[in-house]
């Protein structure tokens, strides 16, 4: 096997070691699915050792990932890094925050668009907001994301040229914790999860999800593995929430807006 199949195979089997324990996944979206079942690893200290043995052999994308996991793992089994150390591990960024100029022109900007609503900056901004974007039954959610995938779907493959083919789940979940909602999947298929412990939905943001995590997240990585699945690729064909390349693809999803629906005020407030 090569070195990225190495890593992936001991990715695999701390995945199913997580599952098993009843732990979060750390695989978020397989680009690579098929095969037999893995094995779960004995425990998170031998992944580690196995995972610092692969890193000797590795340079370039590999060892950047594998610098992702054993920063992230290594947080698990109680390691207390420099914060800044591990933020550049495991996202590829420096813990800097942003200059003040710039926090200042995105404050304008924000209060520019909620003007253009009628709506004053203020305590009552965000209620106000909410109330401009429509309310929206929670029960009435995943039809309403659904249907704005399909009718955004056409602009988003026009913008990036993608033909790959993916395939839609949304279930509901009440999870106690921070995320509101989440995806993952494998192959082409492409699960949306809405946590009803801690979510609220309007109309205007089902159009918000449908091109951050449908749009965005979903079909990239079905992308991904449509490419995965024709060409022996050097990456490693598992997503992980922990691994570098996540602020690249937070910020696209999070920038789909004002590239394919620079017009619709409410939604880019």
């Amino acid at each position: 096997m090569s070195l990225r199949d190495d890593i992936e195979s001991v990715l695999r089997g701390w995945n199913a070691l997580e599952v098993k324990r009843g732990a979060s996944p750390i695989i978020d979206f397989d680009c690579h699915p098929g095969g037999p079942e893995p094995e779960p690893a004995p425990d998170r200290l031998a992944v580690y050792r196995r995972l610092a043995e692969l890193r000797r052999e590795a340079t370039g994308p590999l060892a950047a990932r594998l610098d992702a996991d054993l920063a992230y793992l290594g947080a698990l089994l109680g390691e207390r890094p420099v914060l800044n150390d591990y933020v550049r591990a495991t996202q590829g960024c420096d813990a800097a925050g942003w200059p003040d100029e710039y926090i200042a022109e995105r404050f304008e900007q924000a209060r520019a668009a909620s003007a253009d609503l009628g709506i004053a900056w203020g305590p009552g901004t965000d209620r106000e907001l909410r109330r401009a974007e429509g309310p929206l039954d929670i029960g009435d959610a995943p039809d309403a994301i659904r249907q704005a995938a399909d009718e955004l779907e056409p602009a988003i493959r026009q913008a990036t040229g993608s033909t790959a083919p993916y395939t839609l789940a949304i279930e509901t979940a009440e999870v106690d914790a921070y995320w509101a909602y989440w995806l993952d999947g494998a192959g082409r298929n492409v699960r949306l999860r809405l946590n009803l412990f801690n979510v609220e939905f309007t109309r205007v943001g089902a159009r918000q999800f449908a091109l951050h995590e449908v749009l965005g997240h979903g079909l990239q990585s079905a992308g991904y593995a449509a490419r995965a699945a024709t060409e022996d690729v050097p990456w490693v064909r598992l997503l992980s929430i922990h691994a570098p390349h996540q602020v690249l693809l937070e910020g696209l999803a999070q920038a789909w807006p004002l590239f394919v629906l620079p017009d619709d005020k409410v939604l880019i407030a």
